[in-house]
């Protein structure tokens, strides 16, 4: 395995990675300035393609800028074995932070732990089913062997030879989602998964942590579903009078993708940042 001492650069950091379309240039320097915001001291690596590089030279937050991977649509799973940070929080480039209890992010995830993520908010989204017969019929549940748990859009991981299990995870989310998520073969041969779930890197990540590597330690974002978990993954949808009285710490403000789709021209990788 590769000695990841050598690689780390810094404590603990932030990971963002945009890719394929300027709204989500856009969105990335709009969550860089509510770091700056809200953590003016903290570190980030930003990984996006060549020509947006300059837009995001001019934070001081931003310690590292990665230009060399691929421009797709995961391209998060290509950077996070890349992270400089012995401690990395990502952050999907679609978030804002809201809080300055931002700073407590890291006391999320302790020493005898791999990772730690959000419960996914069954109610909310997309199917949460793995198996076809349960995704026909509309389940939706947590239920970590049967159902997608785990948020890919936040979370925090050690990148250490400490735990080496963290390290292998990341390295297989990449790997994985081009050998199972864009291999037709794959679903073919597996007609009992619910093939809405290729599109999803949390399919990916159900497979690690329950088919290739069960010995990893995931830690749930204040032991799982509760109110405060949510603070730190909130989304529109949570905007209820169930939690009116909530105050969230990191905003999911989702990209709609038929507006994207639909502003191409406006939007093209060339265009400068919004507003």
């Amino acid at each position: 395995m590769t000695d990841r001492n050598k690689q780390i650069r810094y404590d603990k950091g932030f990971l963002i990675v945009c890719s394929c379309h300027a709204f989500y240039k856009n969105s990335a320097l709009i969550l860089l300035d509510s770091l700056d915001e809200y953590y003016p001291d903290c570190k980030v690596m930003v990984v996006c393609p060549p020509e947006w590089e300059e837009e995001f030279k001019v934070y001081p937050q931003v310690v590292e800028i990665r230009t060399d991977g691929p421009d797709e649509r995961r391209t998060k799973l290509w950077a996070l074995q890349r992270t400089v940070f012995e401690k990395t929080c990502y952050l999907d480039a679609d978030m804002e932070v809201a809080s300055p209890e931002i700073t407590k992010v890291w006391d999320l995830l302790d020493e005898d732990h791999d990772c730690c993520f959000t419960v996914i908010h069954p109610p909310n989204g997309n199917t949460t089913a793995i198996y076809r017969e349960e995704g026909e019929k509309g389940i939706r549940d947590n239920n970590p062997k049967l159902h997608l748990r785990y948020h890919g859009g936040f979370f925090v991981w050690w990148n250490n030879n400490k735990h080496p299990n963290a390290i292998k995870a990341m390295n297989l989310w990449w790997s994985l989602w081009n050998d199972i998520n864009k291999n037709d073969k794959f679903w073919e041969e597996n007609p009992q998964y619910f093939f809405v779930n290729r599109s999803w890197d949390q399919f990916t990540w159900w497979y690690i942590h329950m088919k290739e590597l069960p010995e990893l330690k995931v830690q749930e974002v204040a032991g799982g579903p509760c109110p405060e978990m949510y603070r730190w993954n909130w989304n529109q949808y949570l905007d209820s009078n169930t939690h009116k009285n909530l105050s969230p710490i990191i905003k999911h403000i989702v990209v709609r993708r038929d507006i994207m789709h639909s502003r191409t021209d406006m939007f093209s990788k060339n265009s400068t940042k919004a507003g």
